[in-house]
């Protein structure tokens, strides 16, 4: 999907740019300049971020002993 429409930068691109780090929305305009023009998209940059970084936290189970 089309995350920033000014340069056409979708989300794959932007959970690229996120991949295995914690990164903020000023991390990703300075990345990649998605976000940089009129800003519009910035909520929806961050939306990216929260859901990639939910996806690669790693389920934590309880081994019975």
């Amino acid at each position: 999907m089309i995350v920033c429409h000014c340069l056409a930068i979708n989300d794959q691109l932007i959970e690229a740019v996120a991949a295995g780090r914690t990164v903020t929305v000023e991390d990703v305009v300075q990345r990649c300049g998605a976000g940089a023009r009129c800003g519009g998209c910035r909520e929806s940059i961050q939306q990216v971020l929260d859901e990639a970084r939910h996806r690669e936290t790693p389920l934590t189970l309880a081994v019975p002993r």
